[in-house]
């Protein structure tokens, strides 16, 4: 079955679901979680200082909510997280899938992006064209 579980996570409702479902998924496959948070480079700044300083935030606002969330639900699974900076989330999420060899991803049906035609987000749209690695949908 499933022995290694990706959420891609963005802080969204739908993305804190996909986690719950992923743990509670983990608790009964006796596997662990690993998330994995993409920031993406912010548009609205000048300088590379601006950027960094800009990128660091919204990391440590994700972290510190994922935590928060992750340590109410997750007793008896392992969390651990990753943080990597990418303008294409689904690039980095099929990127990271076969570097590290995860057999499942989950996410949420949307995060942050308004849904494309098809009522998809833009991202998990792309992830799914790009990567065999079954994909759960919450």
């Amino acid at each position: 079955m499933f022995r290694r579980v990706l959420v891609g996570y963005d802080g969204s409702p739908a993305a804190r679901s996909a986690l719950r479902v992923a743990i509670a998924l983990a608790a009964d496959l006796h596997t662990d979680v690993h998330v994995l948070i993409v920031i993406r480079p912010p548009a609205h700044t000048e300088t590379d200082e601006e950027r960094e300083v800009a990128a660091a935030a919204e990391r440590d606002n994700l972290s510190k909510g994922l935590s928060d969330h992750a340590g109410d639900i997750s007793k008896n699974v392992d969390v651990s997280v990753d943080v990597v900076h990418a303008d294409d989330p689904a690039q980095a999420i099929a990127d990271f899938v076969d570097r590290y060899g995860f057999d499942l991803v989950v996410v949420g049906r949307h995060g942050r992006e308004q849904l494309t035609h098809r009522g998809i987000g833009q991202s998990l749209e792309g992830l799914l064209r790009r990567h065999p690695c079954p994909v759960l949908v919450v």
